[in-house]
């Protein structure tokens, strides 16, 4: 009976060590071939003077983006619905950078209402908007329309930001050279389009739903850039997978697991915000419009994705929704 029970011992542990072998090797290999490489900006280019507008810049990338640019001079604007964390945001930052020109106004991107009047109060107390970082965004949220009858996860994530540029536009043009990063998401790959169907975001998949406000990120900055006037620039990226409150939505036992994956194979909010800094300073995109960026690096996004016919009709149906 000793004997059987050493033995079982025994297998268990090799059984045990090998599982834990294969895990680290799936762990090497999934860094490797999804992001081999953790893209830096090494830009030291100066922002003084500038003046950089960031949703969501209160936490995760959006708060290391605005930090990173206020430690370069800029005059930075953190614009979200949560008012306590983002006062919070503005004291750290100017605590760190030395920067006192950081401030927060709010924004709700879930309403059309809250948007126009952010848009309306900006174009008014300020002079110039030299760059514009789209960074907010959610998950996932229970399925949700707005009184538009939009999705509101669609609102939050693609209508809302569109809205917000398209009302700024007049200061970006004026202010030019100016910038407009988005901030979109690898999983837009996985997602397809009808944009007759825009409004509903057509699934009950959580993450196709997502999925498909990111493809809506990607085909919106590149009809977007087609339009803009030279010294204007629009790009968009995918910021790597970030252990950030975006995950906030997924039960306690899953994120755990989630953040641990994230941990061993992705990216801090500091390395997610590297693309988002680079698309915002690096004198080498001056000209550079209606890209798709990843660790720094310019990189073609889903076939559909490409679709010039499709990202038309897209900004079309979008701006018969924000007249509504």
């Amino acid at each position: 009976m000793l004997s059987f029970l050493l033995n079982l011992s025994y297998i268990f542990a090799t059984v045990l060590v090998g599982l834990i072998v294969t895990f680290v090797i799936l762990v090497i290999v999934l860094r490797i071939t999804l992001e081999p490489i953790k893209g830096v900006c090494k830009c030291k280019t100066e922002l003084q003077g500038k003046t950089v507008l960031i949703t969501g810049g209160n936490s995760g990338i959006g708060l290391e983006t605005a930090k990173d640019l206020a430690r370069r001079g800029a005059s930075v604007i953190i614009a979200s619905r949560n008012v306590e964390k983002s006062e919070d945001a503005v004291k750290y930052i100017r605590g760190t950078t030395g920067n006192n020109k950081v401030e927060y106004r709010y924004l709700n991107l879930g309403n059309k209402d809250s948007v126009v009047k952010f848009a309306v109060d900006f174009n008014k107390e300020f002079d110039s908007l030299d760059i514009l970082v789209n960074n907010a965004g959610c998950g996932a949220i229970k399925r949700k329309t707005t009184e538009d009858g939009i999705d509101l996860l669609m609102q939050v994530n693609y209508v809302g930001p569109f809205l917000l540029t398209h009302l700024l536009l007049d200061k970006l043009i004026a202010s030019k050279p100016s910038r407009i990063v988005n901030v979109s998401s690898l999983v837009h790959r996985f997602a397809k389009l009808n944009v007759e169907d825009l409004k509903k975001c057509g699934s009950n998949s959580d993450l196709i739903r997502y999925s498909k406000t990111k493809l809506c990120d990607v085909l919106w900055t590149r009809a977007l850039a087609k339009k803009l006037p030279h010294g204007v620039t629009a790009n968009v990226l995918h910021p790597g997978l970030v252990k950030t409150n975006i995950f906030e939505f997924l039960h306690p036992y899953l994120k755990k697991v989630l953040f641990l994956l994230i941990d061993l194979l992705y990216k801090t909010p500091v390395e997610g915000a590297q693309t988002i800094i680079h698309l915002c300073v690096s004198p080498n995109l001056d000209n550079a419009t209606g890209g798709y960026y990843m660790d720094c690096k310019r990189i073609e996004p889903s076939k559909i994705a490409q679709n010039d016919d499709l990202a038309e009709e897209l900004w079309i149906k979008t701006l018969e929704l924000i007249k509504q």
